[in-house]
This record gives structure tokens, sequence and C-alpha cells, in this order.
């Protein structure tokens, strides 16, 4: 049974999607891969904050991450680099 939804394809009720190629100018190139590195940096920090947090018995979730995210972009102008809905 196959089943489309929008972009969406299903079969059996898996959903999977599409591929795109981007054909993309050098200077998009570097804002994209500006982009990825300061999500990748803030993902790898606020995965490591919970790991510690577990490692001594206490719990951090997403309200109070978010909280320290808007404190550090004030502090670190290259948090400002990603849009804020990709670093949350």
């Amino acid at each position: 049974m196959l089943l489309k939804f929008g972009n969406f394809v299903s079969f059996w009720g898996v959903l999977s999607g599409r591929r795109y190629r981007l054909a993309l100018t050098l200077e998009q190139e570097v804002m994209c891969e500006e982009f990825g590195n300061v999500c990748r940096a803030v993902w790898n920090t606020a995965l490591e904050q919970r790991r510690e947090y577990r490692r001594r018995g206490a719990w951090m979730n997403y309200a109070p991450q978010c909280a320290e995210l808007a404190d550090a972009k004030r502090d670190h102008p290259w948090l400002k680099a990603a849009p804020s809905h990709a670093l949350q």
C-alpha cells in the first residue's frame, strides 16, 4: 500500500522524504557551512551539559538551556551568525 502525503511517500505507514541537490553560490556555501558549524557547536555543548548533569544525578532540560543560549548569544557574537530557530 503506497500513500502520498505532500512531499512524503509512505509505504506501509513508514514515511520517507525526498532528497534535493542544491546549487549554491560560493557565498551561500560559506554561509551554510558557518550555520552548520555553529549549530554543531551548540548541539555538542548542550549534549555535554545534559550528560554532565546526569552524571551528577541532576536534570537539565530544554527551558534552562534556551535561557543559557540567549545569554551566550549576548556574550559570544559568533553565535549570532546562525538563525535562532536553527539553534533551538
